[in-house]
């Protein structure tokens, strides 16, 4: 599907509910397959209603333009962050205090948390928008704007390097996990989060709301779990620790959340939503 190619509202209900009908196959519970095919006859009658028909109205953007519009609103509670921040603030209290790389750090949300555990942080981003944003809230930390695949930081210069739900941004992983390894000290480690493959693989993108309240999206690349393990190994990267951590009602928000909510749970609640690695140099 190019840019200018997007789906029908109606499609995407229908998908939803299609998705809940398959997860439900085996459960038992009759009446709640029998709501799911009633609601799609539903929709399917109404299909070419100007509403259903109506194209998906959240433009995309790219990297530069949809980040620089994110930055406004990058703080509030975002969808992924109830089920990410625990796993990697509890991978955080296991890191002696040292010097730690906060790559792709956004508006600094876990760098924050690393000053907190007394570590001195150097945050790199390659949206200036969203570095500042952290540097307003962490005058203490040095960031940087810089590339992950280019990372502006010396070789073995850090005890850590953490990245949150960022990798998902490159259609490969190996320039980066180069990087990282590049500039770990030996024993250094590796924390990252991303958007679990299964979610981007059932069409999950990068969805935000603009400073004005207007929807946008990114998309995303899939990267099967193996590919991240190919990547950090070829490095020279060892793997120490993976979690995949499930949708809650909460964090499972899709247009289908208002309009069709117990398909919705019943379709993305439970399905993994994030996947945290942790890594080390040997």
């Amino acid at each position: 599907m190019s840019m200018g190619e997007k789906p029908r509202l109606g499609e995407l209900l229908l998908g939803t509910e299609g998705l809940a009908l398959l997860r439900l196959a085996f459960t038992g519970d009759e009446a709640m397959r029998d709501a799911r095919v009633t609601e799609m006859r539903d929709l399917l009658a109404h299909l070419d209603d100007p509403d259903l028909a109506a194209a998906l109205a959240a433009p995309e953007y790219d990297l530069k333009d949809g980040y620089a519009l994110w930055s406004k609103t990058y703080d509030a509670p975002l969808r992924l962050f109830s089920i990410e921040e625990p796993a990697m603030q509890a991978l955080f209290e296991t890191l002696d205090p040292g010097t730690v790389l906060d790559a792709a750090c956004g508006t600094g949300r876990h760098s924050v948390e690393l000053v907190r555990r007394g570590h001195r942080v150097v945050g790199v981003d390659s949206s200036e928008a969203m570095l500042e944003k952290a540097r307003a809230k962490l005058r203490q930390a040095d960031f940087r704007v810089g590339d992950l695949e280019a990372l502006p930081a010396d070789a073995q210069g850090f005890d850590a390097v953490v990245c949150a739900l960022a990798l998902v941004h490159l259609p490969d992983l190996h320039g980066v996990m180069a990087e990282f390894e590049r500039v770990l000290h030996p024993g250094g480690r590796v924390i990252i989060s991303d958007v679990h493959p299964f979610l981007i693989l059932l069409g999950w993108q990068a969805q935000f709301r603009t400073g004005s309240g207007d929807a946008g999206f990114m998309r995303l690349h899939r990267h099967m779990l193996s590919d991240y393990a190919a990547a950090a190994t070829a490095a020279g990267l060892r793997i120490r620790s993976l979690r995949e951590l499930p949708l809650t009602p909460e964090s499972a928000i899709t247009v289908a959340t208002e309009r069709l909510p117990e398909a919705n749970q019943a379709a993305w609640v439970g399905l993994p939503g994030v996947v945290v690695w942790e890594f080390e140099k040997p």
